[in-house]
């Protein structure tokens, strides 16, 4: 009898189980819902290089640079969340130095899975207190911002 009333008691509790896995299950065909954009501008990444403070801007999806208030601002190529390349093991931005006049920094955007990772990498030239985004924009690889670039890939972007 005792075994009797053991095999009802688990039928029941493996009864109560399995109803409660039933219906309300999501389909398995109905994907992951991606997080929202914020629709109000927001800044994703700044610094300071050569004078310059250099902010990046989430404007609706787009990369906006900003570099003090009265210059305007400028749409960069890489699509946002944009962030600069920072040098690989710190947490400041790598500054490549071209000549004694002209340095670069690297942005990276146009998302991918990873982390502050992206599919598109545009470098700044910046000048004395002038900057210009890059014409060469690197793509066909993931690049983090992490994990820095070579000197060579820095050259690329000086190249008109």
């Amino acid at each position: 009898m005792a075994s009797t009333l053991k095999h009802v008691v688990w039928v029941s509790l493996l009864g109560g189980l399995l109803a409660g896995c039933g219906d309300n299950a999501e389909p398995e065909s109905e994907a992951l819902a991606l997080p929202a954009q914020l629709e109000q501008a927001h800044i994703t990444d700044q610094a300071r290089v050569a004078g310059l403070d250099l902010v990046l801007w989430n404007q609706g999806g787009g990369c906006q640079l900003q570099s003090g208030k009265a210059q305007p601002p400028v749409w960069l190529k890489p699509m946002a969340p944009c962030h600069f390349i920072k040098s690989p093991g710190r947490d400041q931005v790598q500054v490549f130095r071209l000549d004694k006049t002209t340095q670069i920094v690297a942005v990276v955007g146009t998302p991918a899975k990873q982390w502050r990772c992206g599919q598109e990498v545009q470098g700044l030239v910046i000048n004395g207190s002038h900057f210009k985004p890059s014409t060469y924009i690197m793509q066909g690889s993931v690049y983090c911002a992490d994990q820095g670039l070579q000197n060579f890939q820095y050259g690329l972007f000086a190249k008109p």
